[in-house]
This record gives C-alpha cells, structure tokens and sequence, in this order.
C-alpha cells in the first residue's frame, strides 16, 4: 500500500482552486472535502453564519482524519487564510503519516480576478455568492504562507495546463 497524501488547495475565493480540486479529484480518484459545501449544510441546518466557518473546517478536518486513517489520499478545497487551519492539516498529515502537498492558487491579474468572482454562480445552495467586495475583506486577512508548496497563478493558464503542473508537482 502507498503512502496516503494530504492534498490542500489554498487561495482566495475565485483564484480556481476549486476547478482545480475537481480536475485532480477525477485525475488520481481521490476525494475531496470542500469547506464551502459543509458550510452550506450547517447553514441550511440552522447555525448562524458567525457559528460555521471554524466549524466547516473542523468538519474537513474530522473527515480527512478518518479517510488518512484508512490509508486513503484526501484533496482539501478551502481558503485556509490563516495558520490554525493550516497548522491544523500539518498535525493532521504527522498524526498519519501522510504527505502533505500544499497547492496555493492565485490570480494574478486582479481585473481578471475580479470579473470572475463577479461572474461565478455555484450554486451551493444555502451559501451565498461571494463578492468582490468579500474577496478583497479575505484577501486583507489572508496571510502568507511559509511551507514548502506550490504556487499556480490561474489568471493566464488553462484548467488543463494548471492540473498537469499540479499533478507533476504531486508526483
């Protein structure tokens, strides 16, 4: 059995990193644990939007837990603006004994940044579509990272030229 990978996807809202989750997820059949639709559920559950975001991530995070502990690769799909969470996929990898590969997506041409945001309808029903003006409130918070990873800048680059960069990055 091959060692079992902890994938994380990072970036702000509308850099692609979804996109890209799903192109990977279809390409190594790996599954994917995306904050954003775990919020929608605990929003359509009842909880306040002020109660979801650490708990959509804790949610993530019990679920990869249990994938890695079966040997299982996982994909991660979420901003992960700030070190606990990021902190958090560090522990979770050392307490497996998982490779840990970390994607950051960017976009580098905030014009096109922004009309994407601006355009993009996802349909996760329940969670509302993210702004530009909430892009920019993430993108102030947002710090940088300091581990090992990659960077994909999406602004000029295909789905399918950003997923065989990935991918040779994660081989």
């Amino acid at each position: 059995m091959s060692t079992p990978t902890l994938i994380v996807l990072s970036g702000l809202p509308g850099s692609g990193k979804s996109t890209l989750a799903h192109g990977l997820s279809l390409a190594l059949a790996v599954t994917i644990f995306s904050v954003d639709p775990i919020e929608a559920e605990m929003l359509r559950a009842g909880l306040s939007r002020t109660q979801t975001g650490i708990a959509a991530y804790e949610v993530a995070q019990a679920l990869a837990d249990e994938h890695l502990r079966l040997g299982h690769s996982v994909i991660i799909d979420a901003v992960n603006p700030v070190e606990a969470p990021r902190a958090a996929w560090r522990r979770l990898a050392a307490r497996h004994h998982a490779g840990l590969k970390i994607i950051e997506c960017v976009c580098g041409d905030e014009t096109i940044h922004r009309r994407r945001v601006e355009a993009r309808v996802r349909n996760i029903a329940g969670l509302p579509e993210v702004t530009w003006a909430g892009v920019l409130a993430r993108r102030a918070e947002y710090e940088a990272w300091t581990d090992p990873r990659l960077v994909l800048d999406t602004s000029h680059a295909t789905p399918e030229q950003l997923q065989t960069d990935a991918l040779d990055y994660l081989r």
